[in-house]
């Protein structure tokens, strides 16, 4: 420390509090540390006051009340007399100019002064850069000093940050564990929760045999909120900082991974659908069993069938072959069946209150799931008009019935007499009874009505 300090003695001695940005300006050097740019400072700092003094002087003396001392780039310094005063000239004034109306001059105090202020102002920067340099050469010198000192500085402030922090917030020490569980309970989100006096809190366990958790969820319950808050806990407790719940236990985590959200980039030429492979490529490539993984929404900028495949592929190749834990929020409730093969998959949803009137997201996840996403009533709640949100319901009318096997879980809110109006408009003309209509009974014998009979049942089972 005895080295420290002389080096924050030096600097303190020899550095301006507040010195210039570019260290080939005029003021870096400190005050009272070299003579010589104190001296140059003070012919710079001085030397209107000295023109003005030794102007009013000459004026004096000579009795010239128009006198006057001014500066050219051509000619330097000078005094300038007007014609009609060149009588009262003295001897100690030497010629240097002479004009239509005016002659100048100059004096041997004058000049003396010219050569000194150009001296100064021509030397003073390099002088303090010379300085600077020898100054900064005798900091290098105690480099490793000074670097494990500052390290050590850097981590004490940093620990105390974080403790504070965690007293402040009522924070607890999480577990780090190197088993592949994770449980943690009664977590809040460490920013939102400063805003929001109800935020509501939630818990996660995630298991060997449990560690990708599909969520579908109503649209405004805040998805984004709940990955990102289990990857910030998980992110504080390996920064040595105590997290908000009740309790955690969290395994060692390698990296995480987060897709959330995506713009296009204009600039490389990139679309949003592009930008959104790029990272879930990244996730892919580089995440491990070890790592933990948040998707929200994966390929939305799609058709419903590429994005529906895309995202099962995904589902699919994390589940199976990299085994990292996964939060996936999805809308494509057709996961949630399609998931029932997946041996480590689990489905969750949040909690619900409708009747025929209102809507209330509970915000708290269960482990269920839910096959509503609330589309309509979002807009409604959003103050779309009823004009359009009927509409709405009518283009969705059309659409169930035109596709209903690929908006059956995506779409509808609707009552229960959906299932016997889909039946009645989807199958009067479908191609089975097509097929019965066409038939030409008087003309098939015994075994070929029975062949038609077991190919149309067949097709009535696909």
């Amino acid at each position: 420390m005895e080295e420290i300090i002389k080096i924050i003695e030096l600097l303190e001695n020899s550095i301006k509090e507040n010195p210039e940005n570019s260290i080939t300006s005029w003021e870096i050097i400190a005050d009272w540390y070299s003579e010589k740019v104190d001296e140059f400072r003070s012919i710079i700092n001085n030397s209107n006051e000295w023109l003005a003094e030794y102007q009013n002087n000459l004026s004096v003396s000579t009795w010239i009340s128009n006198l006057k001392i001014k500066y050219t780039n051509a000619s330097g310094y000078f005094i300038e007399i007007p014609k009609s005063q060149i009588s009262k000239i003295p001897d100690s004034f030497i010629h240097k100019q002479t004009l239509l109306n005016a002659s100048r001059y100059i004096t041997i105090d004058l000049k003396n002064f010219e050569e000194k202020f150009m001296e100064a102002q021509n030397e003073k920067s390099s002088i303090e850069y010379e300085l600077f340099q020898e100054i900064r050469e005798e900091v290098l010198w105690s480099y490793n000093d000074i670097k494990e000192v500052s390290d050590k500085s850097a981590y004490i402030d940093f620990i105390c940050s974080l403790s504070q922090v965690s007293y402040d917030n009522n924070y607890t020490r999480p577990e780090i564990v190197e088993k592949k569980s994770l449980d943690i309970v009664w977590w809040r989100h460490p920013i939102i929760e400063k805003n929001v006096w109800d935020f509501i809190s939630n818990d996660l366990h995630m298991s060997h045999s449990d560690y990708v958790h599909i969520i579908t969820w109503p649209n405004m319950w805040g998805k984004s909120t709940f990955l990102r808050q289990n990857a910030l806990i998980i992110l504080m407790s390996h920064m040595w900082c105590f997290i908000p719940a009740k309790k955690a236990v969290i395994p060692l985590t390698d990296k995480i991974f987060s897709r959330i959200w995506a713009n296009d980039n204009l600039f490389l030429g990139q679309s949003t659908f592009m930008v959104e492979m790029q990272e879930v490529a990244n996730i892919l490539n580089n995440s491990t069993e070890n790592s933990f993984v948040i998707i929200d929404e994966v390929w939305r900028w799609t058709s419903t069938y590429d994005g529906m495949s895309l995202a099962w592929s995904i589902l699919k190749h994390n589940h199976d072959k990299i085994k990292a834990k996964t939060l996936f929020a999805t809308h494509y409730h057709e996961l949630i069946d399609e998931s029932k093969s997946l041996k480590w998959v689990s489905n969750f949803s949040v909690a619900v209150w409708e009747n025929s009137e209102n809507l209330v997201f509970l915000r708290k996840i269960i482990p269920w799931w839910i096959k509503k996403s609330f589309w309509l009533e979002v807009a409604k709640i959003a103050w779309i008009s009823e004009d359009t949100i009927l509409e709405a319901k009518k283009m969705l009318k059309k659409l169930e019935i035109e596709h209903s096997w690929v908006f059956w879980n995506q779409l509808t809110l609707w009552s229960e007499t959906r299932v016997e109006y889909i039946e009645k408009e989807v199958y009067k003309d479908s191609e089975v009874e097509s097929e019965i209509n066409n038939l030409d009974l008087n003309n098939l014998t015994p075994i070929q009505a029975l062949n038609k009979l077991i190919e149309l049942k067949w097709k009535i089972k696909k």
